[in-house]
């Protein structure tokens, strides 16, 4: 009788806690600026990737409670300087861009996560060392060793993803 009491409850704290999982997770990331706007409801993850965007659009950073920032496959450029406004962003892909450099103004920001495969940039802003990355990708950029041993000293305690080194000056 106790085993099968401890069992329903169990079960019951296993579901509870699913529920809590699910409920997070399922924070909707939205397509587009309009879709966004139009919802009404607090924007927490807005995925534009694939828009052809060649800069960033005034529109997103009216969002002031995002914390999902996906501009991945597009045509920016330029150091981004703009999102330092975006102060509740955690996560920010900026994969397969023309992005030469990042701002030293972004300091100001808190992400856990940055994507920026596939990006012409070789360096990042010592000011960002300020940030606690917990992952970095950084793959499909040319850097030689030095390079690469600066970006892993910027943030010691990032998952950091790299290419292997090439002969680059």
């Amino acid at each position: 009788m106790r085993q099968r009491g401890y069992f329903v409850r169990g079960s019951v704290l296993f579901l509870s806690c699913c529920m809590l999982c699910i409920s997070a997770w399922s924070q909707r990331c939205f397509k587009s600026i309009e879709e966004a706007k139009a919802s009404g409801q607090c924007v927490e993850c807005l995925d534009l990737s694939r828009k052809r965007l060649k800069k960033v659009p005034e529109e997103v950073l009216e969002f002031k409670d995002l914390k999902r920032l996906i501009l991945s496959r597009n045509h920016l450029s330029g150091d981004m300087s703009e999102l330092s406004c975006l102060t509740n962003l955690r996560y920010l892909d900026l994969s397969s861009n023309y992005i030469e450099e990042l701002s030293p103004r972004l300091a100001v920001l808190r992400p856990d996560s940055l994507v920026m495969w596939d990006n012409p940039i070789r360096v990042l802003p010592e000011e960002l060392s300020q940030w606690d990355l917990r992952y970095l990708d950084l793959r499909a950029i040319q850097m030689n060793r030095k390079e690469q041993r600066a970006i892993k000293a910027l943030f010691p305690k990032a998952g950091i993803r790299l290419d292997h080194p090439c002969n680059c000056r």
